[in-house]
This record gives structure tokens, C-alpha cells and sequence, in this order.
């Protein structure tokens, strides 16, 4: 089974995790990291590591940061460069997580779908979920409808 790892800054992956039960039920094998105010760094690439360990069961792992070249981010590829080649080689980090991306990595984790594929498919998922609304982009229709 795909392993994913949520790493953020403060309580952000938590929420992540919190918010996807809400919508799908139990999630399995997914850990949560956080940078917390004032935290040591080294201590924050240290548990990522551990995160990776222990939901790595040879599927691939994607670890979902919340800023690309933030501390999250630059930990998880120092922890990386100390795993095995073959884990490394199995792992993708995926910058700007949101909800709609970490929903898409789930549904895919479920659906046994290859590791690069999904890795895709997420970054996908992220660009497409953006949209904005606003009052007047309501066409004005004095008109029933009846």
C-alpha cells in the first residue's frame, strides 16, 4: 500500500488528515510531521524520516509539504538522501498540498495505482481544484424560468 506523508508548518497537517476522515472515513497509513514555532529543524527532518520509515511498505511513498524550499520541504530531502537508494527512488515530494491533493492521493493509495502515476496526478489535481467566484459573474436573468 502507497504510504503518505503530510509535512507542515504548525498544526496545518493534522488538519490535513482531520479533514479528509471527515470526508472519506479512516485513512490508513498516512502520517502527520509539523514544524511547530520554535522547533528544531534537525528534529523536524528527523521525524520526517521516521514518517517515511514507518509507512513505507514497498509502494512508493509521497510525502505531501506545504511550501517548496521551506524548512518541511528541505528536511524532507535531507532525510531522503540518508534512506536505502531503492526507498529513494520510491519517494515523491509533492510541494503546495491542499485538501484536493491529499483527497487524490488517497482515492489513488485505494485504487492501487502506480506510484508515478499518482505522483501526476496530484500535482494535476492541485492546479485544477483553484477557482474563485464572485456576486457578478451571476448573469442577470429578469427572465422565468417557468
Amino acid at each position: 500500500m502507497l504510504g503518505i506523508v503530510i509535512a507542515t508548518h504548525g498544526s496545518f497537517s493534522a488538519g490535513l488528515k482531520d479533514a479528509a476522515e471527515v470526508i472519506m472515513g479512516q485513512v490508513n497509513n498516512i502520517e502527520t510531521v509539523q514544524l511547530e514555532a520554535g522547533a528544531d529543524v534537525q528534529n523536524l527532518g528527523t521525524a520526517i524520516k521516521e514518517a517515511i520509515q514507518t509507512v513505507n511498505q514497498n509502494d512508493g511513498v509521497i510525502v505531501l509539504v506545504d511550501l517548496v524550499s521551506a524548512s518541511p520541504y528541505n528536511q524532507t530531502l535531507m532525510a531522503i538522501s540518508q534512506l536505502e537508494e531503492s526507498v529513494q527512488k520510491s519517494v515523491y515530494v509533492i510541494g503546495g498540498v491542499s485538501l484536493p491533493m491529499l483527497l487524490e492521493t488517497i482515492n489513488h493509495q485505494l485504487l492501487g495505482t502506480p506510484i508515478e502515476q499518482i505522483a501526476e496526478l496530484v500535482e494535476n489535481q492541485g492546479k485544477e481544484a483553484l477557482g474563485t467566484w464572485h456576486i457578478s459573474k451571476i448573469v442577470d436573468d429578469d427572465d422565468d424560468d417557468f
